[in-house]
């Protein structure tokens, strides 16, 4: 029936032999439990990508005045469904400017970390390293998101003390895996 402008009912589901189901721009799929077809926000699949993007490093403490990246390992894989972002890949450090001071290494984000209450958009991204060197004697390595900006930096942690931070050297190589809530 398409008799009310844009509706449609199906009573034996939806067939599509050929060609793509597109939806209108500022609509979505609607996972609505209640009977009047009422959709809240958070009910609404609208959102869907998936890509690579080169991640910019800086120096939080800006000693480091600029880093250069190997071009055959600069990229980051990305998948966006809904609001949940996931990154993987590997960066190599190819040379940098500067030396390390008390700042650590901060890298973007393809999107922006979501802010929300009580620090829920805050979380970890796990990271391997090689010829990384950690502060405070630390170990165990991860990116640290900050809410409301595109961004992560790189803590470490100690056992039974307070963490360091991660300064690479040239040469660092990163093994990046993670999820984040945009």
């Amino acid at each position: 029936d398409m008799s009310d402008a844009g509706a449609a009912t199906l009573n034996n589901g939806l067939t599509l032999t050929d060609g793509d189901l597109v939806v209108a721009s500022g609509h979505g799929i609607s996972f609505a439990s209640t009977s009047d077809g009422t959709t809240m926000a958070s009910e609404l699949f609208d959102d869907y990508e998936e890509g690579s993007y080169i991640p910019t490093l800086t120096d939080s403490a800006g000693n480091v005045t600029s880093i250069t990246l190997n071009s055959s390992y600069n990229s980051l894989a990305y998948t966006k469904v809904g609001r949940r972002v996931s990154i993987q890949g590997v960066i190599v450090i190819s040379s940098f400017s500067g030396s390390w001071g008390s700042g650590n290494i901060q890298m973007t984000l393809p999107f922006t970390v979501a802010n929300l209450t009580d620090q829920q958009g805050r979380c970890i991204i796990g990271v391997g390293t090689y010829n990384v060197d950690f502060t405070n004697d630390a170990t165990a390595p991860y990116f640290l998101t900050s809410e409301g900006t595109s961004a992560m930096g790189m803590q470490v942690s100690k056992d039974n003390a307070g963490g360091g931070i991660g300064q690479p050297q040239s040469s660092a190589q990163f093994y990046i895996e993670g999820s984040y809530i945009a």
